[in-house]
This record gives C-alpha cells, structure tokens and sequence, in this order.
C-alpha cells in the first residue's frame, strides 16, 4: 500500500496512518512517499516496512554500512548529518514541549565525526558469531567492522578468542585497549583533565563531545561554597567542577567507579572533592550540608521521585541537569518547575547515526 509519511517519531521512524491506526516505518523521511506492508500488528499501533520508494527526500544518502537496516545499531544513518542534527534538535525541542510545557529554542553542537568515534562497544556472541542483535530478535548478526567504532575496537574484533561468553566488552583511548580478556585500566585524556577508567566503568562514547561537555560545565559555573554532584560516575564532573567550588560531594554506586573516582582525585591534584559510594536515593538525605549547586547525569530512566522531593528541600540556587534520554529529562523538569526556570538548553551529538542525543540543562531556582 501506497503512503506518505508526515513526520518521525523520537526514534526516527516514519509515521503515517493507516485505517485509522498509527503504523511506524524504518529507513524513511518526512514528505518520503513509498510502498509498505505490515510486518506486526498490535492493539493501538502497527510497524511496517518500506518494500518500494516512490518519492524519495533530498535529506536522504545512502548508508555506508553493509549491516544497516539489519543489526539494531544504526537507526538514523540513512539521513544526511544535517539532517539527523535537525531531526535531534527538533525531537528534544518538542519533547520538552509536550511533557515539560516548556517552549524554548536550543542549538546543537555537531561531532568532529559522524564515524569512527566510539571508544567502547559491547558484542554480543552466540553460535560462534560475534557482532550486534538483528533489530527485534536474539539473533546475532555477525560483523566484520562496525563503522562506527574507533579503528583500535575493530583491530579488537578480530582478536576474539573466547567466544563462550554472552557478551565482550572492549574499549580504548584511541592507542591501548582493555577487554573482558584484558583486564586493567586506560588513562583517557580529555582537556586538561586525566581519567582512570576500567571495562566496568562509565564514561562518555565520544571523547570529543565529552570534553566540549566539560567545558560547558565550566562555562556555566560560577564560584560557589558547594557542589553536590550525582550519579558521578568515575568522577569526571566532580573534578571539572572542583576548580570553582570550595567543596564538591559526589554520589556514585558503581563500586568500580567510584574506585576510580578516588584514583583520579590523585591523577589530578583535587583536594576538594568527596566522594560517596551508594544509591542516590539512599544516601541523598543523609547530606547534611546544602548544595548551592546540585549537578546531576543519571541514567536513562532519569531521577526517582524520593531524590527530586529531596532537590526540592534543598533547593539550591542552580540545577545542571546532562541527560540522555530527553523524556526522563522532560518528566523531571517538570516536577522541578515550581521552584526553577529552564533557562538553558544545549544539545550534544554525543551517538551519530544514532536517534539517541545528551542534552545540557540549566535551571535557575525562582526567588
């Protein structure tokens, strides 16, 4: 059957109706008129697929990779960068606008690369194949090279040797690399800053966002008393932001970030910073000492309610909020939005090719 597609969804799939019914389509663009069939039928929704194009969108290029469209790594790739930017910016823009109420303007920041940037990737391995998941199944799609890697990962690849594991973890600086079969740590230097990372540990994919990130951090941090950092991680934030408060106290739970997150005070001449090691939920309410700063990047599913009840108690002056996942951040900016103003918002193409966008808040508290 013959459709137009009217816009994308958050994941970059086309949408269109069909008998009333709201079907998603991959691998299509706005305006793009194209030949589809059904290929699964739920109660509220279907998905389809595009079996011939009719009418193709000059924002469309063909995808460079061989396993596009088959493996669920890429989504977006069949989109020119510009587009993908506008399609992220857009997406976030509108999100915020639904489900915070906040109509606002922002700008993205593009990636120095739209390929080879990764520095860490988990494969899955099953029947002596080693690659990614075919979209919607667990099957694995073996893989020679993934373009969007750093080169050193792909040397990687071809090192395999045990293939009983569910899954292999790789990652590098751009010249050493550690795995799930070799175990140690990387030094990973972003602006004038050295972090000590192992395979369990978080830490931003793109090395080049990560440190405009940084910076942006700087930029919009003033000299303060104290800084209450969560979900820190290995530290990373906690150390940017140690040069202009008198005290930083970080929140992490990952027992092996947060022993590198002491290692790295050292590696950086900090005094100033503490960290804690537990669930943020846990321990939020025990801090005795009110943060002037509160700056928070958690994880997809974004802050519990108990922690944001906690913010609203302590209600420091400013909120910086780095998210991945605009709907959690939406969801949380609202439930803050009695006591604060959205005054920033900044996106970072941190995942090219990828539907997936951080995004960098400010929220200054009403007085």
């Amino acid at each position: 059957m013959e459709v137009t597609i009217t816009k994308l969804n958050h994941e970059g799939k086309g949408i269109t109706k069909i008998d009333n019914k709201i079907t998603f389509i991959p691998n299509i663009l706005t305006k793009e008129v194209a030949d589809i069939e059904i290929t699964k039928e739920y109660k509220k929704f279907n998905l389809g697929k595009v079996t011939k194009y009719i009418s193709t969108s000059e924002n469309r290029v063909i995808p460079s990779c061989p396993y596009y469209g088959v493996c669920g790594g890429c989504n977006i790739m069949h989109m020119s960068y510009c587009a993908q930017l506008d399609f992220k910016k857009d997406k976030v823009k509108n999100i915020l606008e639904k489900y915070a109420g906040i109509v606002t303007d922002l700008e993205i920041v593009p990636s120095d690369k739209v390929l080879n940037y990764r520095n860490k990737v988990t494969l899955h391995i099953s029947n002596n194949k080693v690659g990614y998941m075919k979209e919607g199944t667990n099957e694995v799609i073996n893989i020679e090279k993934c373009l969007l890697l750093d080169n050193r990962l792909n040397e990687e690849i071809d090192n395999i040797s045990d293939k009983t594991n569910d899954s292999y973890v790789i990652r590098t600086n751009g010249s050493d690399v550690i795995s799930n079969e070799k175990n140690g740590y990387l030094i990973m230097n972003i602006n004038d800053y050295k972090f000590r990372i192992d395979i369990k540990s978080f830490f931003q994919v793109n090395s080049y966002i990560c440190g405009l990130l940084f910076k942006e951090l700087e930029s919009n941090l003033d000299t303060t008393n104290n800084v209450l950092d969560l979900y820190s991680g290995v530290g990373t934030l906690s150390i940017v932001s140690s040069k202009k408060a008198k005290k930083v106290l970080s929140i992490e739970v990952n027992k092996n970030s947060y022993m590198n997150a002491v290692a790295n005070l050292e590696l950086n001449n900090i005094d100033n910073v503490d960290f804690m090691c537990g669930k943020v939920e846990d321990l939020i309410d025990k801090i005795s000492v009110k943060p002037d700063v509160i700056i928070t990047d958690p994880p997809r599913s974004g802050m519990d309610k108990k922690t944001i009840n906690v913010i609203k108690e302590f209600l420091p002056n400013k909120i910086i909020y780095i998210s991945c996942e605009a709907m959690t951040l939406a969801r949380d900016i609202k439930l803050l939005s009695e006591h604060y103003t959205l005054n920033k918002v900044k996106c970072f193409d941190m995942f090219p090719n990828t539907y997936h966008v951080e995004t960098f808040c400010v929220l200054e508290r009403k007085f």
